[in-house]
């Protein structure tokens, strides 16, 4: 690996109802049908088979073919698709159904579109790095999956329902609450009044993250040590970890995969190269199960699918992360302390609408923190803004040392799911920290405070 082991102090070191069964439109015989008319109701038009749906994926950079349903209600029951099937529409049902495909999601639910209900279905990928059904919003019953990378896509900004399903025989079920008891809360939280919830939606997640649908990627076969200035990497499959030594680095449009135990898949040496920079775009950073994302300071992340790691970036001077999902922290080591967002000191730095995931679904883990704060290897910890995010999972989910020298640190219009061990925030009413009571709750839009 290029990266060197984290060690030594520095600051910043250290996831309608259904219409009744007569109206309902239906897929039958074995056949795609265009129209079909039902006694009594209109005639409805359902499925179309589309050479080019939008769901290219990065590595092919060419579009496939897929069974689109784009009528509310629709019932997909008994057929065997050898094409994508997606769903761009509500309330719509796949039963007894089998999905044979060598793109990239064998089912998918687009984005804005509620109430899948996947029932005794079989899903078979028969491509390189598939997911089986994703990406979110769906309920799943009875499905088995076989031979994909990523069995059922979630996140928490779409969550799913899965009950007597498995991948590769092996049982599946994903949980988005913590269930074991928790314990007071660390601070008062006294003073808030209600405000208004003021992210926006869509969150990031598996669709407006990463790299882009048809983007074409090659090899990359540059150098992994950038002294350059201004280099630009774009459209490049990385497999190595990369050490940033140059001025106004710029990566965008790439897959970047590394291993990393104990060290940073991408550092920024700010501290040996005083003028070292970074701008990642529309890109995927994953970990093989071991690493931490990127650090130092004076990096920019937006729109990055950051998974598969112990730990997330690691946020010092002039770090700014916007837009970005990070999520799928591995658990490896009974010393983990996981966080899917860490600074220990520093000033200037902004964390603005991110899906930040310290929460595993499949195995009810809810790590450590979303944002781990302290100052311990710097005078303080100042001009943080942390706005627009959606909070899930952690010990505490917010967690701030309560040794920390704060000024000018403000949280405002972040959404905390209810899933954290203890609470979604310790320490929030120190000197110097602003907690306004924009910050709310997913699922009542009512201010964080202690219970």
């Amino acid at each position: 690996m290029s990266t060197d082991q984290v060690r030594g102090s520095r600051a910043g070191r250290h996831t309608p109802p259904s219409s009744p069964r007569s109206r309902r439109p239906w897929i039958i015989g074995g056949a795609i049908v265009g129209a079909l008319a039902v006694a009594g109701a209109a005639t409805v038009v359902i499925l179309q088979l589309v050479d080019g749906d939008s769901d290219a994926g990065p590595d092919g950079g060419t579009t496939e073919k897929a069974t689109v349903i784009s009528t509310d209600g629709a019932t997909v029951d008994g057929q065997k698709l050898t094409s994508a099937l997606h769903i761009k529409a509500n309330n719509v049902k796949v039963t007894n159904t089998t999905v044979h495909h060598t793109g990239t999601v064998a089912i998918k639910v687009f984005a804005g579109f509620t109430g899948t209900v996947i029932d005794n279905t079989e899903v078979f990928c028969d491509g390189k790095d598939m997911t089986g059904v994703g990406y979110g919003n769906y309920t799943a019953s009875r499905v088995k999956v076989h031979g994909c990378t990523t069995g059922f896509s979630h996140s928490a900004a779409a969550p799913v329902i899965v009950s007597d399903s498995s991948v590769d025989d092996k049982p599946y079920k994903a949980k988005y609450a913590f269930e074991e008891p928790g314990k007071k809360h660390a601070t008062s939280g006294a003073g808030l009044t209600p405000g208004p919830v003021k992210a926006s939606k869509p969150w990031p997640g598996p669709e407006n993250t990463g790299v882009p649908a048809g983007t074409k990627l090659t090899p990359y076969t540059g150098k992994y040590v950038i002294t350059e200035p201004n280099t630009v990497i774009d459209g490049k499959i990385l497999t190595d970890c990369l050490d940033i030594k140059a001025k106004n680095v710029t990566i965008k449009r790439s897959k970047i995969t590394c291993k990393n135990k104990g060290g940073m898949i991408i550092r920024v040496f700010d501290d040996l190269v005083p003028d070292a920079s970074l701008t990642v775009e529309d890109s995927e950073i994953q970990g093989e199960g071991e690493g931490l994302g990127v650090g130092f300071g004076h990096y920019t992340l937006r729109r990055v699918n950051m998974h598969t790691l112990n730990e997330g970036p690691r946020v010092s001077d002039g770090a700014v992360i916007e837009d970005c999902w990070i999520h799928g922290l591995v658990f490896t080591d009974e010393k983990d302390h996981q966080d899917i967002l860490q600074t220990t000191g520093g000033t200037g730095m902004v964390v603005r609408h991110n899906t930040l995931e310290a929460f595993n679904p499949t195995t009810n883990d809810p790590f450590n923190a979303g944002f781990q704060l302290g100052s311990e290897t710097a005078p303080s910890l100042s001009n943080l803004l942390v706005e627009d995010n959606l909070f899930t999972g952690g010990n505490y989910t917010v967690n701030i040392r309560p040794d920390t020298k704060a000024d000018n640190v403000i949280f405002r219009g972040n959404v905390f799911v209810r899933n954290s061990r203890y609470g979604p925030a310790s320490n929030e009413d120190l000197p110097g920290v602003k907690w306004e009571p924009s910050n709310v709750y997913l699922d009542t839009s009512k201010p964080v405070t202690h219970d």
